[in-house]
């Protein structure tokens, strides 16, 4: 695990690009139409009937003979929550992928002045720490993050998404890192996509599922601790690998039919170069 400072290095990388379909609504980066005490100063203009006489520019007044205004734009923060999985079925491997990763998404939204929270979950909702900005509430989310530790009965998505959906008041952007070890809610993931730009970062173990010529195995189900046989010698043995890559191969299609955009991360991944490829892709979508 790379520690706080170089993962916030790292970030600096980053560039967290919104859906284009949502992006104006999503504000961050941008900068609001709206004109009055907002701030980033944005011109000048002619005064006219109305104007708050508290923006005019005297000096400028004074050389043109003619009365003009400061105009501002209104800077308005995105709105970013991090759904993390601390289910039984992240292993310690896993959750310091997961860390690392969310380390780097919360560091780029910071540093981009948006405002980030954290909802962790497994089969209910264990946490929420509310939106926030700024370098110490960074560091807080990602010391929380780092010694997150496994709980609970297993994992249900539901959850966490109800309660994101109902922590954001405006459209915003929602992360999740999981392994999905449960079966994705698939008309909740639509309806909140359809609002919010939801996206899904799906965490790997290391190592894959058994394979080769050795015999048989026993295999343990991380959330159920349910104990299965597999001859690995056997058709039915060799054949646990390929359901294991049609189940990924499914998830990441039921995920873009909810217009979720995912990446898969394991264990020998760079989740930085990772995620830059990623939102590389949506500034061209």
């Amino acid at each position: 695990m790379q520690t706080i400072t170089t993962l916030q290095t790292r970030a600096k990388r980053l560039e967290l690009t919104a859906r284009k379909q949502l992006s104006p609504l999503l504000a961050g980066g941008e900068r609001a139409s709206m004109r009055g005490q907002g701030l980033e100063f944005s011109g000048l203009r002619p005064y006219q009937p109305g104007d708050d006489p508290r923006f005019f520019d005297w000096n400028v007044t004074a050389r043109q003979q003619t009365p003009h205004v400061r105009e501002y734009r209104e800077e308005r923060s995105r709105n970013l929550l991090l759904l993390v999985d601390c289910s039984p079925s992240m292993s310690r491997a896993k959750r310091e992928l997961q860390a690392e990763t969310a380390a780097l998404l919360t560091f780029a939204a910071i540093a981009n002045r948006d405002r980030v929270g954290l909802i962790t979950f497994s089969d209910q909702v264990r946490q929420l720490f509310p939106l926030g900005s700024g370098d110490g509430h960074a560091r807080y989310l990602v010391n929380q993050l780092m010694t997150l530790q496994p709980s609970g009965q297993g994992t249900d998505l539901t959850l966490p998404l109800e309660a994101a959906k109902r922590s954001l008041q405006r459209p915003g952007m929602i992360i999740i890192l999981s392994d999905f070890h449960a079966d994705p809610p698939i008309r909740l993931l639509r309806r909140t996509a359809s609002r919010h730009d939801l996206f899904a970062v799906v965490i790997r173990d290391m190592n894959t599922p058994p394979k080769g010529d050795g015999g048989i195995v026993a295999l343990q189900d991380a959330e159920s601790g349910e104990l299965h046989l597999v001859d690995l010698n056997h058709q039915s043995g060799r054949g646990w690998q390929k359901d294991w890559e049609n189940d990924a191969r499914q998830l990441s299609l039921d995920l873009a039919s909810c217009g979720i955009d995912s990446i898969e991360l394991h264990g020998d991944s760079d989740p930085l170069a990772g995620l830059m490829r990623l939102f590389q892709r949506r500034k061209f979508r």
